[in-house]
């Protein structure tokens, strides 16, 4: 607080039902020379692709991340000896939905796809325009209140709103669905919980 103002920080957040999911899912294998080893981590690639595609995701929907094609080297007798050669590719999935990914994560585990590994998994809302919309109405409730006090504890009045600066904050799941939400059988149970919109603002007021 200074004798012209006072500087408070709100904080704001909004529970956010999760409808997308995006999944890493990276392709890698090995062979003497680097021919196999490119057309093996392609078919292996075409496969991943044909699961996913009879899982319903749409090709838009699905981007190589990165691709790698390179040996791999030892040291041995004080020199660099190549073993041989690693091609792989990490693809990005996003799934509209959580409806069926838990299948999906079985079914790319045990289709039999060579040097199939998942690299991550993230889940997100689709469109968190009005849960941010709350989240900024609390923070900025939050805010002034604070305000308010202190501009009482120095005996002063609360002025105008002379600025306002937002920071946004991605929050993690909040709870894990129970076991009777999630896929049986060969699928490997997920639980995507909720997230939460969370919105920091500076306010800076007037004091009179």
């Amino acid at each position: 607080m200074d004798s012209h103002g006072i500087t408070v920080i709100g904080h704001g957040s909004v529970r956010t039902p999760v409808d997308r999911v995006e999944l890493s899912i990276g392709v890698e294998v090995n062979r003497p020379e680097p021919g196999p080893a490119f057309q093996a981590a392609a078919a292996s690639v075409a496969t991943v692709l044909g699961v996913l595609a009879d899982a319903g995701v749409d090709s838009r929907h699905v981007r190589t991340a990165d691709l790698r094609l390179g040996p791999r080297m030892s040291y041995q007798d004080n020199r660099e000896v190549v073993l041989g050669y690693t091609s792989g590719q990490r693809l990005i999935a996003t799934l509209q939905g959580l409806d069926g990914v838990s299948r999906l994560l079985g079914d790319l585990a045990t289709t039999g796809i060579e040097g199939v590994r998942f690299d991550g998994i993230s889940f997100s809302t689709s469109d968190p325009t009005d849960h941010l919309r709350q989240a900024r109405e609390q923070a900025m409730a939050d805010a002034r209140g604070k305000a308010e006090q202190y501009a009482q504890l120095a005996d002063r009045r609360l002025g105008q709103v002379l600025s306002v600066s937002e920071s946004l904050h991605g929050g993690g799941p909040t709870h894990i669905p129970e076991a009777a939400y999630l896929s049986k059988a060969a699928s490997m149970p997920v639980g995507a919980g909720d997230t939460t919109s969370v919105v920091s603002v500076q306010v800076v007021y007037a004091l009179r």
